[in-house]
Parts: structure tokens; C-alpha cells; sequence
């Protein structure tokens, strides 16, 4: 309120009157009303009534003890009504916040109460860290800077469960999904190679992880997306036709079993073709 109306001017209507009272407007009680009418959201119940309450106490204020105690805040919340405690601070005796009342948990989260009467003064660390004082990294993260005041945790590569640097060569534990190779470097599991589907869908391997997708409406069974991904059984290594003198013959989707060259068939059995002489 009193930064909005430091410089408020008035325009219009009587020039003598303006000229009288514009002068006064700094000092006086149309923008003390104003003041107090901007001192809370309309919305909030609790502060509005506070200042309904405490209006005395801030009239008061404005004509006697404003050049004495120029910071409404500290004079008002802080150190008459006594609902305030100073930034970094917190509690009924205003004590320093973990950390300190100058850089709260240590910049790195929230301290609990901060700035009221409340609370216990513990700290609410951001994602990136842990501990009481926010000063340790969290799993997934590992420090680029530290020392007593002050901590900077950046996110580990993403194979690492934990961490000591940025690369997967770094990691010291892989998230689930990621496996150590034989230079205890963390590398992605092809969880695809154990099969995982179910029938008429295919394998989709991720960085870290994998997916199940549903086979081309074309296919019975296959290996990727598309109709040309298409399984051919003739290709298997289990034979399907299993018939003697009987070859495989792949079709989209399916596939059939034909007697091989120079044999036909006779009730089900592949026998040899009889020529006939001319």
C-alpha cells in the first residue's frame, strides 16, 4: 500500500482544492484508508481481519510513530501484535531457521515456520537433497560443489541409481533396467532378449526399460512394427512341415507346407510323380 500510493496524484475536479490538498496527501487519512485497504488480498479472511482488528494500532502508527519506525512490518507484525518473526526465522522467540536466518537451509529447501510465529524451524529440502541441513545429495544426484556453507548437487547420468560424476562410467549403483558390463560401466538390458511378450505382440527395447506393442493386424506373430515385419515360420529353427518330401512355403501372416518338386500328393503323403511315357 504504501508503494502504490508513494506516488499517487490527483486529476480533474477543483484545481484550488487540488493544489491545497496535494501536498497533504503524503501525511494524510485518505491514504492511510487506501493503505489499509491494500494490505490484503480480498480474499484473505484471516489477514483482513487482523487489520480490521489491529486498525488503532496503524492509524497510530501513520500520525505519530512513522518517522521513528519507518518499517510498517517490523514495528506492526513483528514487533507490536507480534504475529511476524523476520525472514529466516521462526517461532514464538523468532529463533534462526537450520541453516540460518540468512540463507535458511542453506538455499538449498524450506524452513518450516519461516517468518511467523510457527512451526519447528526443520527443513523441507528441495528434490535434489537430503539431510537435516539440505546439505547432502539426494539418490540420483552427486555434489559439484561442497564445503560447510554451501552445496550444489547435479543429476547423476541417467543409469545411475547413485552416483559420483556425471557419466554411466560414474555410477556406483544402476537403476533398475541398466546392468553393469565388464567395465563397470552402467549400459542398458535388452529386456527383449528373454521374450517378454505375449503372443501377436512384439518387443520395443528403451533405455532402461521396454515395451509391449500390438503385431500389424496382418501378422500372427512378429518382431517389429509393420506388416513386413512379419514372422517366417519357414525360417524357424524347429521345422513345421513335418512330412517327408515336404516344403515350407511363407505367406503374408501364415504359411503353408506343399509337397516338394517332383512329388504330389496322394491322400496326405508327398509321393514321387509317375511319369508317363509319351
Amino acid at each position: 500500500g504504501l508503494a502504490d500510493t508513494a506516488k499517487k496524484n490527483f486529476g480533474g475536479g477543483n484545481t484550488a482544492w487540488e493544489e491545497k490538498t496535494l501536498s497533504k496527501y503524503e501525511s494524510s487519512e485518505i491514504r492511510l484508508v487506501e493503505i489499509i485497504e491494500n494490505l490484503c488480498d480480498s480474499s484473505n479472511f484471516e489477514c483482513n481481519n487482523m487489520v480490521e482488528e489491529h486498525e488503532e494500532h496503524i492509524e497510530k502508527w501513520w500520525f505519530k510513530l512513522k518517522k521513528k519506525y519507518p518499517d510498517l512490518f517490523k514495528w506492526f507484525c513483528i514487533e507490536t501484535i507480534e504475529v511476524c518473526c523476520p525472514a529466516g526465522t521462526y517461532g514464538p522467540d523468532c529463533l534462526a531457521c537450520r541453516g540460518g536466518s540468512e540463507r535458511p537451509c542453506h538455499g538449498n529447501g524450506h524452513c518450516d515456520g519461516d517468518g511467523t510465529r510457527g512451526g519447528d524451524g526443520s527443513c523441507s529440502c528441495n528434490k535434489e537433497y537430503t539431510g537435516d541441513f539440505c546439505l547432502d545429495c539426494s539418490n540420483g544426484y552427486f555434489n559439484t560443489l561442497r564445503n560447510e556453507t554451501h552445496s550444489v548437487c547435479t543429476a547423476c547420468h541417467a543409469a545411475c541409481k547413485t552416483c559420483s560424476g556425471s557419466s554411466n562410467k560414474d555410477c556406483q549403483d544402476c537403476k533398475e533396467g541398466w546392468i553393469k558390463n565388464e567395465e563397470a560401466t552402467c549400459v542398458d538390458l535388452d529386456e527383449c532378449a528373454s521374450s517378454p511378450c505375449k503372443d501377436h505382440q512384439y518387443c520395443l527395447n528403451t533405455d532402461g526399460s521396454f515395451s509391449c506393442k500390438a503385431c500389424d493386424a496382418s501378422c500372427v506373430d512378429c518382431t517389429g512394427e509393420g506388416s513386413d515385419k512379419y514372422i517366417d515360420e519357414c525360417s524357424l529353427p524347429e521345422k513345421v512341415c513335418m512330412k517327408e518330401n515336404e516344403d515350407c512355403v511363407n505367406t503374408s501372416g501364415s504359411y503353408k507346407c506343399v509337397c516338394s518338386e517332383g512329388f504330389e500328393d496322394k491322400d496326405g503323403t508327398c509321393i514321387q510323380t509317375v511319369k508317363t511315357g509319351k
